[in-house]
């Protein structure tokens, strides 16, 4: 299959204005970077010429290009089984080298949630660290609850999620733009922001890495990285960004 680049701007946090719809991954790729995909040539992944995504997780579940619904081009679509003795997952997965305490990490994505998909119980963006010899791959986590985004701090030992209770519920059947920026750090060192279609819907700041003897993330999930809901669900995902900077 021939691949091509398509023109899409990526402003990135260095002042440099990159215009690459598929970026070639490096073999562990060190801050500062920025890669993106649009999914205009198809989903690369592995071994594929070119991929940006390491590998896909599906676990009860699918990740292809498909048809962008209500717009021109392709997306990633993304399906999971309902819950059930097993976790279902269906997204990619980009890894990077060490992106240590003081990086900042901006990841974007277009998100479409089809009508008949519950806005509730779906894990949507997994910041992680592989490789810091701890089971479960610790982490924070962008998730969907009651229709509203949230931040899961579990897997790095903190029970209490980050949300704003006033934040806008998502609309299903249209596009809407989530950026979510964070700094990596322990305790009052590390914070997050996400925006929903320009609006902030949360700002906080604490850990967002675990205290192991090696501190960094190294692998950002994107697709639907968990579902608990007792109904299949699918989602649409597209231009998407990954930025990171060392702390100015």
């Amino acid at each position: 299959m021939n691949r091509h680049l398509a023109s899409i701007g990526l402003a990135t946090g260095l002042g440099a204005i990159l215009a690459v719809g598929v970026y070639a991954q490096s073999s562990a790729p060190v801050p500062p970077f920025s890669r993106g995909d649009n999914f205009n040539a198809g989903l690369c992944t592995g071994s594929c010429p070119g991929a940006l995504w390491a590998i896909r997780q599906e676990v009860n579940g699918t990740v292809a290009a498909a048809p962008s619904p209500g717009r021109p081009g392709l997306a990633l679509y993304a399906r999971a089984a309902a819950k059930g003795a097993g976790v279902a997952k269906a997204d990619i997965v980009f890894r990077s080298g060490p992106m240590p305490v003081g990086t900042i990490i901006t990841t974007a994505f277009d998100l479409y949630i089809p009508a008949a998909t519950p806005i509730n119980s779906m894990q949507l963006l997994d910041l992680e660290c592989a490789t810091c010899g701890e089971e479960g791959n610790p982490g924070i986590r962008l998730y969907l609850r009651n229709g509203r985004l949230r931040i899961d701090r579990s897997k790095i030992g903190i029970a209490d999620a980050w949300v704003r209770d006033t934040a806008p519920v998502l609309t299903p059947n249209r596009w809407h733009r989530i950026v979510m920026t964070i700094r990596v750090g322990l305790e009052d060192s590390g914070t997050a922001r996400v925006t929903l279609n320009g609006q902030e819907v949360l700002a906080a700041q604490g850990a967002t890495i675990m205290p192991l003897p090696v501190r960094h993330i190294d692998r950002v999930q994107i697709g639907i990285t968990a579902n608990s809901n007792p109904v299949p669900v699918s989602l649409y995902f597209d231009n998407i960004t990954i930025n990171a900077r060392p702390a100015r």
